[in-house]
């Protein structure tokens, strides 16, 4: 039962689609606030 797979599976490439989806989102919402005068800076 303890056997190590290093084959990618579906939920590998899955788990990093929604990771670049939420980069994506993080960036699309800060240029979204840039337009309305905001700045990380504080």
């Amino acid at each position: 039962m303890s056997q190590q797979n290093s084959d990618p599976t579906i939920y590998d490439g899955l788990m990093f689609v929604s990771l670049g989806a939420v980069i994506i989102g993080i960036v699309f919402l800060v240029l979204s606030l840039n337009g309305y005068g905001w700045s990380s800076g504080g």
